[in-house]
């Protein structure tokens, strides 16, 4: 059984960790009760787009309570960032989600019209009704415009549903990017924006966590360019050929099957 003493905070990643689609996977239920049992500081992460109420409702109907103050999503630190950009009350036009929408509301003014002045555009997956295509039209005036930034939930090129694979909220935001020729800003993982306002919220240092996820890229290398301790769960996206050849900076600390291994 792994030992958390030595670490601050415990971070698990959701989809493919935690659970998969709307199923618990095996032994997360379990890892959740040690680290309440032992009195540990943990968050559950992930690149969703939804807020966090929105992940703890979905957690809730699969058996697992969680405070929406112990999970933290790519949807709360754009919000974050968003807030934190604009030292007043900051322009937003949503391009994004219910979650961006419920996470903002009532701390910005929420920009209508392409003739209007904007500071933000944040951007998600075009498979959600703020990213309809009147309303992508005005968000390429308002970045067009110039003044405002785009803002990238996640940069995750695609993500699985149920009807096969959908175009991700990096692809979208690199698409709009690319007509409004500007550089977008992303805040899921592996950015260093994520992982940094995620140790803020719970008031740790980077170097004292130690993060258990099944995503190479967003997961793994994302933590460990933090500094953090990493364990790679093969229970998600990542198969143990996807390790081989892999340098020792990039390999995670330890691999294990499944949270039963914990």
């Amino acid at each position: 059984m792994l030992d958390f003493t030595p670490y601050t905070a415990v971070l698990l990643d959701l989809d493919g960790t935690l659970c998969e689609a709307n199923e618990i996977l095996p032994g997360a239920a379990e890892v959740v009760e040690r680290l309440r049992r032992e009195g540990r500081t943990f968050a559950v992460l992930s690149n969703s787009t939804d807020s966090p109420n929105q992940v703890s409702r979905r957690l809730a109907r699969m058996g697992i309570q969680m405070e929406p103050a112990k999970i933290f999503t790519a949807a709360a630190a754009a919000a974050d960032f968003v807030l934190h950009r604009q030292p007043s009350r900051p322009r937003v036009f949503n391009l994004a989600t219910e979650g961006i929408q419920e996470l903002l509301d009532g701390k910005v003014d929420w920009v209508k019209r392409g003739d209007e002045a904007c500071d933000a555009v944040v951007a998600g997956a075009p498979a959600n009704v703020y990213a309809a295509d009147d309303r992508q039209r005005i968000a390429l005036q308002l970045l067009r415009n110039g003044g405002a930034a785009l803002v990238g939930t996640c940069a995750d090129r695609v993500y699985p549903s149920p009807r096969g694979l959908e175009f991700g909220s990096g692809a979208f935001t690199n698409f709009l990017a690319y007509a409004a020729n500007l550089q977008p800003t992303f805040c899921g993982k592996p950015e260093r924006i994520f992982f940094e306002e995620l140790c803020n919220h719970l008031h740790v240092q980077p170097s004292g966590c130690i993060l258990i996820g099944d995503n190479l890229e967003a997961d793994i290398m994302g933590a460990r360019a933090m500094g953090m301790v990493t364990v790679l769960t093969l229970s998600g996206i990542t198969r143990e050929q996807d390790l081989s050849g892999l340098p020792t900076a990039r390999m995670p600390h330890r691999v294990i099957h499944d949270l039963t291994d914990l």
